[in-house]
């Protein structure tokens, strides 16, 4: 460090292995990097716009595409499109009409000892309803809220018991039913904020079996065509979803989640980018958050956290 600030002395940016990040303007050497020998592989991006922010990651996506790093992208706006068809990737782009689904309640079925995946699972899928129905519960529909998730595991043979996580996983539509059979207040009002998702005009996103895969080495979620409303849910639900994949099949990835801030405008799904971040470098993972609004990310508490 103490070299840098001699005029004629400039330090080399250069690992042993790692992806080209680009050259050295002080001395023209080329700046080698590898996120996955350090302490954790995290990565946080901010820039203005058009300062190259998109440039940047897909450099180095197909750079490490090309030392057998699966690389996961959630795109907001189309922007990896052309490069997902030019390499062979795969593009998943969600609409109300389409055939791309994701269910929020499905297993992993990988049993790892020290961890209740059923338990975290209703943890999460409590976020993503808080998510829909509109942000904070109070205490009494929380509590209901967290029976009906149990119940409706429950009605498909699903409890705690590892070997039970295997079986056919549960609908969003299969809550609602829960909801509207108990007789507390909470959980009717809950099933009237949650009716849009299931018969109303945003029916047919949130509410379907997965027909998704992560078997593509390269793989992009795009959300341009949902409304904006519905963006932070959706990037929730792909989160879930791709993290279950995750803990199932451990190896080297990148998970890039452009404009994050979509995210943090919501507590609960700030939280869930954070738990991520967090608990990454176990299972080989390095995430990557980008954003233009540096103000928008670091207003939450979350937002600092990942930083």
């Amino acid at each position: 460090s103490l070299a840098t600030t001699f005029p004629f002395v400039s330090t080399n940016l250069t690992m042993e292995q790692g992806v080209l990040y680009g050259i050295n303007k002080h001395n023209k050497s080329l700046v080698i990097f590898d996120r996955f020998a350090l302490e954790n592989a995290n990565c946080v991006i901010f820039a203005t716009s058009g300062a190259g922010k998109s440039y940047l990651v897909k450099l180095e996506a197909i750079r490490s595409l090309m030392f057998g790093v699966d690389v996961i992208i959630i795109d907001p706006e189309k922007e990896y499109q052309k490069l997902c068809d030019a390499i062979g990737g795969e593009y998943i782009s969600f609409t109300q009409d389409g055939d791309k689904k994701l269910n929020p309640f499905e297993l992993s079925g990988f049993y790892q000892e020290g961890e209740d995946e059923l338990r975290l699972k209703l943890l999460s899928l409590s976020g993503l309803i808080k998510v829909m129905v509109g942000g904070t519960l109070s205490p009494s529909e929380s509590a209901v809220l967290d029976r009906a998730l149990i119940l409706t595991y429950k009605e498909k043979g699903i409890t705690p018991d590892p070997a039970t996580h295997v079986k056919e996983a549960p609908l969003m539509e299969d809550l609602y039913k829960i909801f509207l059979a108990m007789s507390e207040t909470e959980a009717k009002s809950l099933a009237q904020r949650l009716e849009r998702y299931i018969k109303g005009s945003a029916a047919g996103i949130f509410d379907r079996k997965s027909t998704v895969s992560l078997k593509n080495t390269f793989t992009v979620f795009s959300i341009r065509d949902l409304p904006d409303e519905l963006r932070p849910i959706a990037m929730y639900m792909m989160l879930d979803f791709i993290w279950t994949k995750i803990k199932k099949d451990r190896r080297k990835r990148l998970l890039i989640i452009d404009e994050a801030w979509w995210m943090m405008q919501y507590p609960d799904a700030a939280k869930f980018v954070y738990s991520i971040a967090k608990r990454a470098r176990k299972y080989f993972l390095g995430l990557t958050t980008i954003t233009q609004d540096v103000e928008d990310f670091l207003s939450s508490d979350y937002g600092k956290a990942v930083v």
